[in-house]
């Protein structure tokens, strides 16, 4: 893990650095051959920083139990799971299988592989198809020993309710930025550079409080509506300028679903393939933000262990905040 001056990190507005690379792309900051992004803004220093957070030893665990969409939501096949008996063998035990698992049924990171830019044909820091499909490249696995430090819940669903402008989470409505910052201010809390960025949208808490028949109707992914944040480039320069190290939020796409795939300026390909920006989606965070409008305190530890899977797409988080 390098040591980041983050003084030395050049301002979005003077992206790109590197001479043929697509606008508003960050490839070459970190070096022509880094595959982990603003992962890079979680160092040690960071670390010890946010261990200090924890006062009172209360642990909110962030992912969605494996299988919770009922039936799972884009299409996606439920995951299967057998209890294979060690009887056989003369001993009284269990093993765990699990069947057609996809990492991104329920709570995930993205990674770097799962979505390339369009008009340059090519992932995050240049990285083309063909080394996602033959190789390791841009691999969750990268990321397995490194997700740990500041955490920050911007509760934006709750600002926006009580200021009498509610948003409703199954539709595709958009928080803005001015949302996200006036929220902050509200939390009397501060952006620092290095944090892990989490958004509280309400889509979560709507859709577990939904019918049976509801969430069999928002399944399909050409019937599913749900919130998120705004796609615009004054959003990502605000991360970017921040030195926002991953953002996870509690609906399906982060942005609001549906996006359109042939958009350039569709938030998942200006954060995940022009600025190896992670995003999280379908995080668990509604304890987690009482908890912290009870005591104040919007901040805490966080610590992600994705799955140690060599050239993997995406990873349940495997994430905990803790206080």
């Amino acid at each position: 893990m390098a040591k980041i001056d983050f003084n030395k990190i050049p301002k979005f507005s003077q992206l790109p650095i590197k001479p043929g690379a697509p606008a508003d792309s960050n490839w070459g900051v970190f070096g022509d051959d880094d595959e982990v992004g603003c992962v890079n803004f979680l160092t040690p220093e960071g670390i010890v920083e946010a261990a200090k957070l924890v006062r009172n030893g209360k642990v909110f665990r962030l992912d969605t139990p494996i299988n919770y969409a009922q039936p799972p939501l884009f299409n996606r096949e439920p995951v299967h799971h057998t209890k294979k008996s060690f009887e056989s063998y003369g001993l009284l035990g269990f093993d765990d299988v699990l069947d057609s698992y996809n990492t991104q049924e329920g709570s995930q990171w993205d990674g770097l592989g799962h979505v390339g830019n369009l008009r340059a044909q090519a992932y995050y820091n240049g990285v083309k198809n063909n080394e996602i499909q033959g190789s390791n490249k841009l691999g969750i696995h990268n990321w397995a020993d490194r997700f740990v430090g500041r955490g920050v819940l911007i509760d934006a669903f709750r600002y926006r309710a009580d200021k009498g402008r509610p948003v409703n989470p199954l539709s595709d409505e958009k928080y803005s930025l001015n949302d996200l910052q006036d929220a902050l201010k509200e939390q009397k809390t501060e952006l620092k550079p290095g944090s892990i960025l989490l958004v509280r949208t309400g889509w979560m808490h709507a859709y577990l409080a939904s019918t049976a028949a509801a969430k069999t109707a928002m399944a399909p992914m050409d019937k599913l509506k749900a919130c998120g944040i705004d796609d615009s480039r004054e959003m990502v320069a605000w991360m970017w300028d921040h030195r926002v190290a991953a953002i996870g939020t509690d609906c399906p796409a982060v942005e609001p679903w549906p996006w359109d795939f042939k958009d350039d300026g569709a938030l998942h390909y200006r954060t995940l393939s022009l600025l190896g920006l992670p995003l999280g989606e379908q995080f668990v965070l509604d304890k987690l933000a009482d908890d912290c409008a009870a005591d104040g305190r919007w901040e805490f530890m966080m610590v992600s262990v994705p799955l140690h899977l060599r050239g993997g797409i995406a990873s349940p988080p495997n994430a905990v905040a803790i206080k």
